[in-house]
């Protein structure tokens, strides 16, 4: 009789061919699970998944910290941070009125940027809507497909419709 051991194994270890087969049974078997099962879908379990969400956890986190820096300059200075209607990326070169007013709210003036957009259009953007409320936006990457997205007019560095869907809301 052949014992499945013996045929996975050489005189050394492992063999090539065991590994192939044993891959070729598990992707069959995930197949065919896949077919019984089609609420199941294997890409929710990728390598590539798992580091999206934990980068978009980085960018809520990041977002939470911001808010609350927003939320003590309001307490110390009456308002929130860059004039009402004032809208652009927080950390910007060319208007930097919110990373201005934000510097000293954080440890050595490490404002939090995007970990996959750090310096381009998708970075974390800040609106002053009114004297009670703003808006702090990020771009995730792991959402569902209906996710809704955020869209402003005349910001500064706006990127454009549809590339911001995340949302914190603050002030109200």
């Amino acid at each position: 009789m052949l014992y499945p051991i013996r045929f996975l194994k050489s005189s050394k270890g492992i063999s090539i061919i065991g590994i192939i087969i044993f891959v070729a049974f598990l992707v069959g078997v995930l197949n065919v699970y896949t077919y019984l099962n089609p609420g199941f879908e294997l890409s929710k379990y990728s390598v590539v998944r798992l580091f999206k969400s934990k980068i978009d956890e980085q960018r809520k986190a990041d977002l939470l910290l911001i808010k609350q820096a927003v939320d003590k300059y309001r307490l110390e200075n009456d308002d929130y941070p860059a004039p009402k209607g004032w809208c652009g990326r927080i950390v910007s070169v060319l208007h930097p009125e919110a990373k201005t007013a934000l510097f000293d709210y954080f440890e050595r003036g490490s404002i939090p940027q995007d970990p996959g957009f750090k310096g381009t259009q998708k970075d974390y953007f800040y609106r002053h809507v009114d004297r009670n409320t703003y808006i702090l936006l990020a771009v995730l990457e792991d959402v569902p497909a209906n996710t809704p997205t955020y869209n402003f007019e005349g910001c500064h560095d706006w990127p454009g419709d549809g590339v911001y869907n995340y949302r914190i809301i603050g002030g109200e």
